[in-house]
């Protein structure tokens, strides 16, 4: 079955909460874990919630990393989308899990955008 993306969604429980609330930690490691997987990032957003919690987007040119974190419950909610399977997940989530101190890590793999469910569009504009 041929998609468009790949959507994993990651939940990561009994995380340290002083490392999961702090902006400038949270970006390091989603931009690490970036490099780690081999993907291209092109922006970043971390915002820092009063009085805690942490939202973010890493924009990478396979599609996207996002990350909501509450402190108060030691969980991480964290997505990865991409538009391509080559690129390496496994060392990138543990590399995560690890920085975050989680004790559990749950993983939901979610195919987007399923090809023959498309309608193709010949729009001049975009060739």
């Amino acid at each position: 079955m041929q998609v468009l993306g790949f959507h994993t969604l990651i939940e990561l429980h009994g995380c340290n909460s002083k490392k999961i609330n702090d902006t400038i930690l949270v970006e390091k490691t989603l931009l690490e874990a970036a490099r780690i997987a081999s993907l291209s990032v092109v922006n970043t957003t971390i915002h820092h919630f009063n009085p805690i919690g942490v939202s973010g987007v890493i924009v990478i040119k396979e599609s996207h990393i996002a990350i909501h974190t509450w402190p108060e419950h030691n969980y991480v909610a964290l997505d990865f989308f991409t538009c391509n399977e080559s690129y390496e997940l496994t060392e990138a989530l543990e590399y995560i899990k690890t920085m975050f101190e989680a004790n559990l890590m749950e993983l939901k793999e979610v195919k987007r955008g399923t090809i023959s469910n498309l309608t193709p569009s010949f729009n001049k504009e975009y060739e």
